[in-house]
Parts: C-alpha cells; sequence; structure tokens
C-alpha cells in the first residue's frame, strides 16, 4: 500500500475546495487499491475554526509543514505573494506540487521558481490548478482539433468575465493589492484563459493590451477612508499565436449579472468551436462539410454531449448527469494523485504556469508602452 500523505498550506476558499476534492475522490474516481490517500496536515497562520476535516497535524507555519518527513504532496492554497516561498521550500525539500495559479507575482518571482527546479534538479510530479483543462468539453475540443476537425486555424475569441469588485463599497483586500495579488483581473480570471489558449491554440506570439480600473478608490476595512486601487478591473487584449493565428481576450470582474461568465469560440477553414460555461455540459461544432440545401440542408450547429463522460475510471456521477465547475477540480486533483502514486510527469504543470506568466508580463508591458508586445520564449 502507498500511502500518499497531503499537506495544505493555506486554508481560505481554494484550500477548502482542494480538501473538498481529496475528501471525496474516492466516490467519483475507482481509486487503485494500492494507494491511499491522506489528508495529513494544514499550515494556516490563523487557527481555523470548525475544521470539516480533522488534520493530523496543523502548522502555524508552512516551512515546519514542508520540513515534515511524513508530507509527500504540498497543495498551495495561499494568496498569490506566498506562492513563490512556499514553492521554493517545497522545490528544495523534493515534495510533490499541487499549486493555485498564479506562479508567483512577476515574471521575476517565476524566474526564480524556475530556476530553484534547475539548480535541485527537481523531477517531482507538479501541477498548477488550471482546472478548465479538466472539463469534459474543452477535452473534446482538444481532440477535435488535433484530429483537424475544424481544419487549419484562422482565429479564436475568449472571454471570461465576472462581477466580483462591481461594487464600489467592497473593502480593500489582498486580491485588489497589487503587492499581494499581484495583477488584477489578468491574474485572477486571464490566467486561466491564456493557458487555455496555449493548450488549444499554441503558444501565444505577440500580445497589444489596453486595462482600465473603474473604482479607483475602496474603502479600507475598519477605517474610515478609502486606499487607491492600483490593479486593472478590464483587461482587453488582442494576441497573435504561432502561424499567424489571431484572436481576442476579453477580460471583466465587474460586468454586472455576470457569474462565470467564460466562453471560448475558435474558427477553422473547415469549421468552428464553441464552449460556454453557462452551458458546459455540451461543446457546439460546426462544419463545413455538412450536407447542404436549398432551405438548409443540415448545415448549422451540433450540440456535443460531453456532460461528465470522462471516461476510463471516473464511476461517479454517471455520464448523463450535468457537469460543474468543482467536478473540474475533483479530475484535476485526481490526475495529479494518479501522477504521484506513478512518480511520474503531468500537466498542467509548473513550466506551464512559467509560459503563462510570459505572456501576462508581455500583456501588462503592452498596457503600459500603449504598443504591441512580443512574447521572448
Amino acid at each position: 500500500m502507498k500511502t500518499i500523505r497531503i499537506g495544505i498550506v493555506g486554508f481560505g476558499y481554494m484550500g477548502k475546495m482542494h480538501t473538498l476534492c481529496y475528501q471525496n475522490l474516492a466516490y467519483f474516481y475507482r481509486m487503485p487499491q494500492d494507494v491511499k490517500i491522506e489528508l495529513y496536515a494544514l499550515a494556516a497562520p490563523h487557527p481555523v475554526e470548525n475544521l470539516p476535516v480533522q488534520f493530523q497535524k496543523v502548522y502555524a507555519d508552512y516551512r515546519e509543514l514542508i520540513a515534515d518527513p511524513q508530507v509527500d504532496a504540498v497543495d498551495i492554497c495561499t494568496p498569490n505573494y506566498l506562492h513563490k516561498d512556499v514553492l521554493l521550500a517545497a522545490i528544495r525539500a523534493n515534495k510533490a506540487i499541487y499549486c493555485e495559479k498564479p506562479l508567483a507575482l512577476s515574471l521575476e518571482e517565476a524566474r526564480d521558481v524556475k530556476a530553484a527546479m534547475e539548480e535541485y534538479g527537481y523531477k517531482k510530479t507538479n501541477r498548477m490548478s488550471f482546472e478548465y483543462r479538466f472539463c469534459p468539453a474543452i477535452m473534446r475540443a482538444r481532440q477535435l482539433l488535433q484530429e483537424g476537425r475544424i481544419g487549419r486555424i484562422i482565429q479564436f475569441n475568449v472571454k471570461y468575465y465576472g462581477s466580483e469588485f462591481l461594487d464600489p463599497l467592497r473593502p480593500i483586500s489582498w486580491q485588489s493589492t497589487k503587492a499581494k495579488a499581484g495583477g488584477g483581473v489578468l491574474y485572477a480570471l486571464g490566467t486561466h484563459a491564456i493557458d487555455l489558449i496555449d493548450w488549444l491554440i499554441g503558444d501565444v506570439e505577440s500580445v497589444y493590451a489596453v486595462k482600465r480600473t473603474v473604482f479607483r478608490e475602496r474603502p479600507v476595512r475598519g477605517e474610515n477612508r478609502t486606499g487607491k486601487i492600483e490593479l486593472e478591473d478590464i483587461l482587453n487584449v488582442l494576441l497573435k499565436c504561432r502561424e499567424d493565428v489571431t484572436g481576442t481576450l476579453l477580460l471583466s470582474q465587474v460586468a454586472a449579472g455576470a457569474g462565470i461568465d467564460f466562453a471560448v469560440e475558435i474558427y477553422g477553414e473547415k469549421g468552428s468551436l464553441k464552449f460556454n460555461q453557462e452551458n458546459p455540459n455540451v461543446l457546439q461544432y460546426f462544419s463545413c462539410g455538412d450536407e447542404q440545401g436549398p432551405i438548409g440542408g443540415f448545415t448549422g450547429y451540433k450540440a456535443i454531449e460531453t456532460m461528465q463522460k470522462y471516461g476510463g475510471e471516473a464511476i461517479f456521477p454517471p455520464p448523463r448527469v450535468n457537469i460543474s465547475w468543482i467536478r473540474y477540480h475533483v479530475a484535476s486533483i485526481y490526475d495529479f494523485i494518479t501522477a504521484v502514486s506513478g512518480d511520474r510527469e503531468s500537466h498542467p504543470d509548473l513550466l506551464d504556469a512559467y509560459r503563462v506568466q510570459m505572456v501576462t508580463d508581455a500583456v501588462y508591458a503592452s498596457a503600459e508602452a500603449k504598443k504591441e508586445m512580443e512574447i521572448s520564449r
């Protein structure tokens, strides 16, 4: 029996999400009989009340958790400004790593992480939490693209809108502070989109970006004053990928009515693909080869039902059941655990996240310089 002991660093929103996934993997997947998952340790700087799971060890300092020889995998769910230090400590300790996005606060910090991996010859399984890669409709889109079903890609559009910062009275938090978040909507939402563009379309080669901060001041929690906001609420980007494929990336955290308003459109010479998180159970596929007729023939978009069709070891819920965002996280963590049990490489990994950070750095540089910026790979 191989026991994989998990150490969770940070127990906020995503710390709870990851813990929920580890706890319930055996419901969703036929787990290998020789692998046991143990939620072993938690590191949180402040006491956590009413823990939903009983950890064997609770540390106030993440360094103590990482130094614990019983911890096999470190799951990093801290605010962005702590990612680099926790990553470096986990790399030096040669632990498997699961990390929430983004990789770091800046490209400079990301380079430090990459350099540490090279310096210590780090080869353990590592994962960046780009969970949209584990949505069956997105997975099916990649299959169809690889099969050439829509031919040579011509253009694409990606939109990710939310409304988290629409309320001007929302107090300043670490998510709205440059020193702790590193970036605004680009880091919060755009990193997911850029990873999918790289994965589905190909490497981004250049960007031209325009950003806007709608609410430049917000209340300071517990004080009778406001503070300045340095991070963007809206970002519009023109992108060019390899082979001159062009596209747009539209991001907002001040879009009224938007929950997870995430959409991907890819247009090729032979057809097109569309995905929308408002109905994640289907992938829309249009083929130029469909039979045409005077009053329509059989042309039009086909809704390919992907639902919860993961195949393989997935056993629950049945494939016909509607899917949700939480299920993507479950699938990502299952893939990570199976990779750790086999001590093998798994994607998206920290180097995939490094490539995303190269693009985000160029996006900000473009917005400041008001000109197109190339990504040096």
